[in-house]
């Protein structure tokens, strides 16, 4: 998620610019500001659209924010907060032994009036047979699927991926396969983009609404299946817009000034903001915000000295993080357990490892271990074993002001245990090729979202072999570690049964022991779901004081957890 930049440059653009969005909604220009859309009864949001919108497919491309929740809906949700999947599309859905048994809710029809069925399921889950899907290695081992009904019934071929198959039923968007029979190639796949989607959720594309450079606006669908049937409250906004993000504005000035309800951007001195009542956050104090992903200092481990695990434990115990969540971050963040395991699967964190095998804070400490193995100071610095210098670089990408601080902090904090870092400057798009194909010694990121699942976290570490296209790699693992031993385990927890705790918990124990251990990663603190709102239109946001315990985002993937709870709970001023 990008940030946004702090410096000299006011937000007073981005107010004008939301604000000629708003006055000009209906695309005819000219018109007298709010006159489609009025602004009691619209949700403006922004945060998560960087760059042209690429359109209405949900699959691929950098679609239109809200596409899946609002229009697009999936079979499950999921509560990262309580911890349980949400029947939504379907009445039922989970494993029968090796077989995964889905029952569809009657009532729900598409917004061509059109019944929701079985075989829509089955339709959905079928064009994972193109090879563009992102469900695609999923789908080959579909032996078959039987529709009987509203009732789904898929076997495998041979041993389920029941942890990603799991994932998969709340994050696989239901396209009509009215308008999507088109849909013969895998190219196909990847270009469809309608103009006016037919979806089963509670908006729709409003007519007039779609400007790939400004923002898109969603109507709100009056037949909607999970109001009818008493599954969810009707929503109270009629419409909501959610814009393009601008780059070198701040978007606070937007939200203070009432042309945003809802921001889902890092905005600094949010803290302030809410002690002055300006603001609303999750939290009414620190941390103020949910965790979302885990930042972490990422070295790559093919270059020396970093290739070596007491390097790597050494240069973790060299580091600050505490003034980082502190002075950098004003207790927006929370400090990573040693395992990087986001609060959301703390059951899943082995005390007992942590206290043996974790790294804690400790420069002198730092530099006995180095001193130990090997290593040896040369004017306040460490030299390899061979007696070379060493001077690793380390970059974020230019412009994102909190890891910028954070990155002067990490080369203030190493230099005390005799490591020497330098920066380097790289834009957004050089930081990211060089990471990709490994012209880097340490960057700092935070690649795997809020999941159902540590596994996908797991996946993301030791994902064997490093998957490359071109030059550039494009999956994960960008440390460039290989383990086939902690590869072979992420695979056997995929391939274990929901119901087998004692086996989870086991591989879960061996895969944060070893991270623990070598250090592949260095977890450094919980990036913020970053989510400020105002009440002077709408009010009933979440909160961790009531009952509302909903996640505030519009972020790609967490509509379909409960951010769309957040809009069906609020209440007009």
């Amino acid at each position: 998620m990008k940030r946004i930049w702090r410096g000299t440059v006011l937000g007073v653009a981005l107010v004008a610019v939301a604000a000629t969005v708003f006055s000009t909604a209906a695309s005819g220009g000219g018109k007298a500001p709010y006159a489609n859309y009025p602004r009691s009864q619209t949700l403006i949001t922004s945060g998560t659209q960087w760059g042209n919108i690429a359109g209405m497919n949900p699959y691929t491309g950098n679609y239109a924010a809200g596409m899946v929740g609002l229009v697009n809906e999936t079979l499950l949700r999921f509560d990262p907060i309580k911890g349980k999947y949400i029947d939504w599309l379907a009445k039922s859905a989970g494993w029968s032994g090796k077989q995964y048994k889905i029952v569809v809710r009657s009532g729900i029809k598409w917004t061509n009036g059109k019944a929701f069925t079985g075989s829509d399921v089955a339709f959905n889950i079928n064009l994972g047979r193109f090879k563009t899907a992102f469900w695609n290695n999923l789908w080959v081992n579909v032996k078959h699927i039987k529709v009987k009904g509203n009732t789904v019934v898929i076997t495998f071929k041979g041993t389920p991926n029941y942890v990603q198959w799991q994932n998969l039923m709340w994050n696989l968007p239901m396209i009509s396969p009215m308008q999507a029979s088109a849909i013969k190639s895998a190219a196909q796949l990847t270009t469809y983009s309608p103009k006016t989607p037919i979806g089963t959720g509670p908006y729709t594309v409003a007519a007039g609404g779609f400007d790939p450079t400004t923002r898109v606006v969603y109507q709100k669908n009056n037949n909607w299946w999970a109001a009818k049937e008493h599954v969810s409250p009707s929503p109270k906004p009629k419409y909501i817009i959610d814009l393009v993000n601008t780059s070198n504005t701040n978007s606070l000035d937007a939200v203070l000034a009432g042309v945003e309800d809802l921001n889902n951007n890092y905005l600094p001195g949010v803290n302030q903001l809410v002690a002055q009542h300006k603001v609303s956050t999750y939290y009414p104090s620190k941390p103020y915000m949910l965790s979302a992903n885990t930042a972490w200092l990422e070295p790559n481990t093919t270059h020396a000295p970093l290739n070596d695990p007491v390097f790597r434990r050494a240069l973790a115990m060299s580091l600050n993080v505490n003034q980082v969540v502190t002075q950098d971050y004003a207790h927006l963040v929370r400090p990573a357990s040693p395992t990087g395991l986001l609060p959301t699967w703390n059951k899943y964190i082995d005390k007992s490892a942590v206290k043996k095998y974790g790294f804690k804070y400790g420069p002198s400490a730092a530099k006995k271990l180095l001193q130990k193995h090997g290593y040896k100071l040369s004017g306040g610095y460490f030299e390899t074993k061979g007696g070379q210098p060493i001077n690793l670089d380390l970059s974020v990408p230019q412009g994102w002001s909190d890891w910028e601080t954070a990155r002067n902090m990490i080369v203030n904090s190493a230099a005390q245990a005799g490591i020497k870092i330098t920066v380097k400057v790289k834009d957004y798009n050089t930081w990211a090729s060089d990471r990709n194909t490994g012209n880097f010694d340490l960057v700092i990121d935070n690649n795997y979202q809020l999941s159902d699942n540590p596994w996908t976290y797991w996946n993301g570490i030791y994902h064997l072999p490093i998957i490359k296209s071109g030059t550039g790699q494009t999956f994960a693992n960008y440390e460039r570690y290989s383990n086939p031993t902690a590869w072979k385990l992420v695979q056997k927890l995929d391939h274990t049964a929901p119901n087998n705790a004692k086996q989870i918990k086991a591989l879960n124990d061996q895969l944060q022991t070893i991270l623990m251990q070598k250090l592949p990663l260095i977890p450094l603190w919980y990036n913020g779901v970053w989510a400020q709102f105002t009440s002077k239109y709408w009010t009933n946001w979440p909160s961790a004081k009531s009952s509302r315990q909903y996640v505030p985002a519009m972020w790609r993937g967490y509509l379909q957890m409960t951010g769309i709870d957040v809009i069906t709970h609020l209440k007009q001023k």
